[in-house]
């Protein structure tokens, strides 16, 4: 019954410690969320900006005039003036610049929701980088191990004069390329962990994937064309920027109507009995804002067109990177088919040392293994980085 316990108790470790190793890209990007510098920077600097856009939509600040005048010694006594005046656009000015705050606020959130995507889609990618030069490592590791094997072997064998020094200098030579590429993967590979480290502000973070995300894999293409189009922050920021110019010409044509001054006046002067009333003025826009309107219609007209053109290379960016996953796939697939079904190097050594090869025709053909297995994970990579980008909309 103790064994059986341990048993248990051994088993849920291990489900525990699975579980942690298994720390999925999902869980990276909500930690890196939270924690990356740049993002909550930006954050406070979208509150600051949202704040800006609200504004200009008030009421001008009303203006206290205080007027004293004394007398001389014909005319003993003072007078005093008083006025209260508050300035005010047309009625309709009011709407249209609360409309335009509002729609500022809006555009304004799309932007920091496209810089938080953008910098959500660099942390993806940089996971994919790490779990691609993980599964490098795994292929060096292998080659240098049997470079170590094979050239130990050669090295007894020419100690005995069973191999000659042109042998012993081409094993070395693999083995010394093995040993270099291991090298550089292990720097690739740190710096990659290290930039993920700082993409979360600079606090360690737990990611030991060692293969893809499963379960991702392409969608039919107008299905992910319109699902991204409806999603994309930077789009929906362009659209908000043709309705802010549309808007301001709206505005614009308020800001050509009269403008009105209401207030209080006083009069008051010594011996005599002060006076009161009301005073409206009015202020015809003659000169000032010549030229507004059609500066805000060409404003307008730039902003639907620059909608229009981002509208047409992001779909034709998006149908590009398409047909490269599609091709990509393909490749994948076969590559993926052909190396599981053969274990060239290990007959490739039985061959050698058997005597059926020569050294150069055993070098020749391992070059070929490596190189066919390097591509399948150069391959793989570019599919997974490509599907990170067709479904940035998602983060």
């Amino acid at each position: 019954m103790k064994t059986y316990k341990l048993y248990i108790l051994g088993l849920m470790l291990l489900g525990s410690l699975t579980t942690r190793a298994q720390s999925s890209i999902d869980q990276v990007l909500r930690s890196i969320e939270t924690n990356n510098k740049s993002l909550q920077a930006n954050t406070k600097m979208t509150d600051a900006q949202k704040l800006e856009a609200q504004t200009g939509k008030f009421l001008a600040n009303p203006s206290v005039e205080w007027e004293q005048m004394w007398g001389n010694r014909n005319n003993p006594g003072s007078e005093y003036t008083l006025t209260v005046k508050q300035s005010l656009d047309f009625p309709t000015t009011y709407s249209n610049k609360n409309k335009l705050a509002n729609l500022k606020a809006n555009t304004i959130g799309f932007q920091s929701a496209a810089y938080r995507q953008q910098l959500l889609l660099n942390a993806k990618q940089t996971c994919i980088e790490i779990i691609y030069l993980r599964k490098q490592k795994s292929l060096l590791d292998e080659r240098l191990a049997n470079a170590e094997t094979m050239f130990a072997l050669y090295k007894k064998r020419f100690e005995s004069g069973d191999a000659n020094q042109l042998e012993l200098n081409k094993i070395q030579l693999e083995l010394l390329n093995a040993q270099n590429q291991s090298r550089l993967n292990k720097a690739a590979l740190t710096a990659a962990e290290e930039q993920l480290r700082n993409l979360n502000g600079g606090k360690p973070i737990t990611f030991d994937a060692t293969d893809y995300p499963a379960g991702e894999e392409l969608i039919n293409f107008d299905q992910l064309q319109a699902a991204f189009m409806d999603a994309d922050p930077n789009l929906k920021s362009l659209t908000g920027n043709q309705e802010i110019a549309n808007r301001e010409v709206k505005l614009s044509r308020s800001l050509t109507l009269p403008k009105f001054d209401v207030g209080y006046k006083r009069n008051a002067a010594s011996h005599h009995v002060a006076s009161n009333g009301f005073m409206v003025g009015v202020s015809i826009p003659l000169f000032e804002n010549k030229n507004t309107v059609k500066k805000a219609k060409a404003q307008a007209e730039f902003a639907t067109a620059s909608l229009e053109d981002n509208r047409l290379n992001l779909k034709t960016n998006l149908q590009q990177l398409y047909q490269q996953a599609e091709a990509l796939q393909i490749s994948r697939a076969d590559y993926a088919k052909v190396l599981e079904q053969q274990r060239n190097i290990e007959l490739l050594n039985k061959a050698l040392n058997a005597g059926q090869l020569s050294v150069i025709d055993y070098f020749t053909e391992l070059s070929t293994i490596y190189d066919s297995h390097q591509s399948y994970l150069d391959v793989e990579k570019e599919y997974h980085s490509i599907l990170a980008q067709l479904y940035q909309y998602k983060l």
